[in-house]
C-alpha cells in the first residue's frame, strides 16, 4: 500500500488562485478571502465551471450575510463551500471517483482554515493588507491537499508488477511497452484535461495486461515439452499395439492412443489460441502507442475539438475460439 501525491500542477494552481483571490479580497477585508478565492476558482475554465460559479455566488451571498450580521458560524460555512469548489476542481482531472473520506477532510479543513482569520488580521499592523490576504489564501488553499493524496497502488503499475514474474520474456517486453506508453500519455495530458481520456488510457493498458496474462497461461499449457512427451507416448502405444496378437490388448492400446491424440488436438487448439492472444497483444500495444503519439500532434490539449480528434480505440474483446 502506497500513499502518493498526484497532480502537483493542479494543486499548485489551486493554491495560487486562492492566494490571488484572497489578496484582492483583502482590499475589502481579510475575512473576504474565502469568497475571493471562490470567485477566482470559478473563473478558471473546466468541466465543472458552472457548478463552481454557483458556489461562488453562494459564497458571495454568505459573505454579505456575515458582513451585516457578524455571525461567526457563517465564515466556516463559507470555507465549506470553498472545500466543495476544491472537490469540483479535482473531479476535472481525476479519472477515478474521489473517496468520501478525502472529500470530507478537505471540506472540513477549508472550513477550519477560515477560523485563522484573527491570525491573518493580526498581521495587518506588521505587513501590508495584500500580504496578509495572500497568507490567508495560502492557508485556505492548503485544504485542497487531501484530494491529491491517493492511498493505494497505481492499478496499471500494480498489475504489471504482479504479472512480471509469470510472463515470458517476449510477453513481458510487450506488457512493459504498454505500461510505458500509458505512463507517457498521462504525462503528456495537461492538468484539467477531460477525465474520460485518462480513463481510456488506463482501460487500454489494463486490457493489454489482461491479454498478456492470458497468453502466458496458454503458453504454459501448450509447452513444446508437453507436446513432445505426448508424441513419444502415442508412438510407443502404437508400436505396442502392433506387436501384440491379443485383440483385447490391441483395443486397449488403441483407446489409449486415441486419448493421447485427443490431447494433442486440444494442445494444437491451445497453441492457436495462444498465437491469437499474442497477436492481439501486439495490436493493443500498437493502438496504445499510437494513441500516446497522437497526443504530441494536438495543438491545444485543452481544446475539445483537438482532443476528439485523438479517436482513442476501445479495448478489443479477445476471441480465442
Amino acid at each position: 500500500m502506497q500513499a502518493r501525491f498526484e497532480d502537483h500542477p493542479g494543486f499548485q494552481r489551486t493554491v495560487l488562485l486562492c492566494m490571488a483571490g484572497a489578496t484582492v479580497a483583502a482590499l475589502i477585508g481579510v475575512e473576504a478571502g474565502a469568497a475571493g478565492a471562490l470567485v477566482l476558482l470559478s473563473a478558471w475554465p473546466g468541466a465543472e465551471v458552472r457548478r463552481k460559479r454557483v458556489l461562488a455566488g453562494a459564497g458571495a451571498a454568505l459573505f454579505g450575510a456575515w458582513f451585516f450580521s457578524q455571525e461567526a458560524w457563517l465564515l466556516p460555512l463559507l470555507g465549506a463551500l470553498l472545500g466543495l469548489s476544491f472537490v469540483l476542481g479535482r473531479r476535472e482531472t481525476e479519472a477515478r471517483l474521489l473517496k468520501p473520506a478525502a472529500i470530507a477532510l478537505s471540506v472540513a479543513l477549508a472550513a477550519a482554515m477560515t477560523l485563522l482569520v484573527p491570525l491573518a488580521s493580526a498581521l495587518l499592523p506588521l505587513l501590508p493588507r495584500v500580504v496578509a490576504g495572500a497568507a490567508y489564501g495560502l492557508w485556505l488553499g492548503l485544504a485542497a491537499a487531501p484530494l491529491h493524496i491517493l492511498i493505494g497502488d497505481d492499478p496499471v503499475e500494480a498489475r504489471l508488477a504482479a504479472l512480471r514474474v509469470s510472463l515470458t520474456p517476449d510477453l513481458r517486453a510487450l506488457a512493459e511497452r504498454a505500461a510505458t506508453a500509458r505512463r507517457s500519455a498521462l504525462e503528456l495530458l495537461p492538468p484539467g484535461v477531460r477525465t474520460d481520456l485518462r480513463g481510456a488510457f488506463d482501460s487500454l493498458a489494463l486490457a493489454a495486461l489482461q491479454i498478456a496474462e492470458k497468453a502466458a497461461e496458454l503458453s504454459r499449457s501448450a509447452s513444446p515439452a508437453l507436446e513432445d512427451d505426448l508424441q513419444r507416448r502415442a508412438e510407443a502405444l502404437s508400436q505396442s499395439a502392433s506387436k501384440s496378437d491379443d485383440p483385447a490388448v490391441q483395443k486397449s492400446y488403441q483407446r489409449a492412443f486415441d486419448a493421447l491424440q485427443g490431447q494433442l488436438q486440444h494442445l494444437h487448439r491451445v497453441r492457436v489460441a495462444k498465437e491469437r492472444a499474442v497477436a492481439r497483444l501486439h495490436e493493443e500495444v500498437a493502438n496504445l502507442e499510437r494513441a500516446r503519439f497522437s497526443l504530441t500532434l494536438v495543438q491545444d490539449p485543452l481544446a475539445a475539438a483537438d482532443l476528439d480528434s485523438l479517436q482513442l480505440p476501445q479495448p478489443l474483446e479477445l476471441d480465442l475460439r
